[in-house]
């Protein structure tokens, strides 16, 4: 059974019989491009500050500063920061009930709340607690953080339920019509293949969009147009290929999808400010 097929009352029943345990808690700082992969098990996560993309098996969503959202199936899915972001992520557990029992419930695959440490002054207290013990590092930090944890998935799931799992609910309670997904598939396949000769017509069929409304919409979910955001991604992963992968100026330009290593150096040059050659010197 799907969510969209699932009765409200029954899902309500539901979640009343879940009770979701933390059972760790990390708080990580992305640059621009890191990818962070999640396998298997149920997850939390809350956007301390930055924005970006997640991608489950099928919901795709943006993400920003302030929005909690909650993996309750447990499938695999991928985080992408966009710009520099930090995030906080809470490993969870339900107590009482068997995995099929929450996969078979009507539950959605992401439940995302956007703005809720701003809306939630429990939520925020609760988040800064977390971030407090955390940094501190005292004898049982982690215990106490994986405490304040299991009460912020708690408030998470029971503001979901008291929205009658509405999936049209507004702006200012909870959003099963997640927000950009057809932008946050685009940012996958930028992510996934940078080095495809990808144009805005290109990237505007992988959002189901028309190439005027993919390209307005893209520069207000991501701040800047498509083919920016794309060339963004190619030099962070350049810089890894000439460093981390040893790879030489010609090899990458190749794998990016340069026609040449002249415009691949170019390229480079306007976003590093010196030569691929004499960054990665300098970079060593």
């Amino acid at each position: 059974m799907s969510f969209v097929d699932a009765e409200p009352d029954a899902v309500g029943a539901l979640l009343a019989r879940l009770r979701f345990r933390a059972d760790s808690v990390t708080l990580e700082h992305l640059a621009p491009g890191d990818r962070r992969r999640h396998v298997e098990g149920l997850v939390l996560h809350h956007l301390v500050s930055g924005s970006a993309s997640v991608s489950g098996t099928e919901a795709c969503a943006i993400v920003r500063a302030g929005d909690v959202f909650l993996l309750p199936l447990g499938g695999p899915h991928t985080l992408t920061a966009i710009e520099h972001t930090e995030v906080l992520t809470v490993a969870v557990h339900v107590e009482g009930v068997g995995p099929s029992a929450v996969l078979s419930g009507g539950l959605p695959e992401l439940m995302m709340s956007c703005s809720l440490a701003d809306r939630s002054a429990v939520v925020a207290g609760l988040i800064g607690g977390i971030r407090e013990e955390l940094a501190a590092g005292r004898d049982a930090s982690a215990s106490l953080a994986e405490d304040l944890a299991t009460l912020v998935v708690t408030a998470t799931v029971r503001g979901w339920a008291e929205s009658g799992c509405d999936r049209d609910a507004g702006a200012s309670g909870w959003q099963l019509a997640l927000r950009d997904p057809h932008i946050a598939r685009a940012l996958e396949a930028i992510q996934n293949e940078p080095g495809t000769k990808w144009s805005v017509a290109g990237l505007a069929r992988v959002a189901n969009s028309s190439r005027s409304t993919f390209a307005e919409q893209f520069r207000l979910a991501v701040g800047v147009p498509p083919l920016a955001y794309l060339a963004r991604v190619r030099m962070e992963r350049a810089k890894q290929l000439l460093t981390a992968e040893g790879f030489s100026v010609g090899q990458t330009a190749s794998a990016l999808g340069y026609c040449s290593d002249e415009a691949f150096s170019r390229a480079f040059r306007r976003v590093a400010g010196e030569s691929p050659t004499a960054w990665r010197r300098s970079a060593r």
